[in-house]
């Protein structure tokens, strides 16, 4: 980035003064450029300082006040950078150096119209680039929600019907079966004990068709019944 290529410019513009320096101001000043790089920049600016102090290179004014706009700290970097200017006119980065001036001027108007603002109203945001008003940080008032209608009461349709009627019939039909073949094995019974004791008499042929008839029936009656009971349980509860 620009900026940050304007602190390094600056790092350099300062080091051939240093060559002659103290071995105190060299350290301090190793030790700033390594904190800068680590983006420690409150401990950056401190270093800057102190080789300030043993060395008044106008370039390290300028690295001090790179170091406070880092930490958002407007105002310190406003006055570091001014410093710069003053101490060096000519300085080769001066438009630059003056743009960062006029950001900072800026920044430092923001925070003053904000501060002003939670003055006059202490609900407003203190953050200045997203501020929102009063009315727009409430919680929207709860709606209403309306009961659900009651469901309509339960109507059996056609195709129950027909299933309700089916099972019914299949009842009735294995009722019958099973009347059928209590009847057919009673015919069949008599049948066979006359036929044991050798009584069996031309009449009697009419037990054996009997109970065949009846037997028949039952079959029938008990498969019928059965398929009515099977369709009318699929008509009734799952359609």
């Amino acid at each position: 980035m620009r900026v940050l290529s304007l602190a390094i410019a600056a790092l350099l513009i300062c080091a051939p003064a240093f060559a002659d320096a103290t071995s105190d101001a060299r350290e301090h000043f190793k030790k700033a450029q390594t904190h800068y790089a680590l983006g420690e920049f409150e401990e950056a600016a401190r270093e800057f300082r102190e080789t300030y102090r043993l060395r008044e290179e106008p370039a390290l004014l300028f690295n001090i006040g790179q170091a406070y706009r880092q930490m958002r700290q407007w105002q310190q970097a406003y006055f570091y950078y001014r410093q710069y200017l003053s101490k060096q006119p000519d300085a080769p980065n001066r438009v630059e150096t003056e743009s960062l001036v006029a950001q900072m001027q800026r920044r430092m108007d923001e925070e003053e119209e904000q501060r002003s603002r939670v003055a006059r109203d202490p609900a407003a945001s203190r953050n200045t680039e997203d501020v929102l008003p009063p009315a727009a940080k409430q919680p929207a008032p709860a709606q209403a929600v309306a009961a659900p209608p009651p469901p309509p009461p339960w109507r059996p349709t056609p195709v129950h019907l027909t299933g309700y009627i089916a099972l019914g019939v299949g009842v009735v039909a294995e009722g019958v079966a099973l009347l059928a073949h209590n009847s057919a094995q009673s015919s069949a019974d008599r049948f066979n004990q006359k036929h044991a004791a050798g009584t069996l008499t031309a009449a009697d042929a009419q037990l054996k068709a009997d109970a065949e008839s009846k037997g028949k029936l039952a079959t029938a009656s008990a498969v019928g019944g059965l398929v009515l009971l099977a369709s009318g349980a699929v008509l009734s509860f799952v359609f």
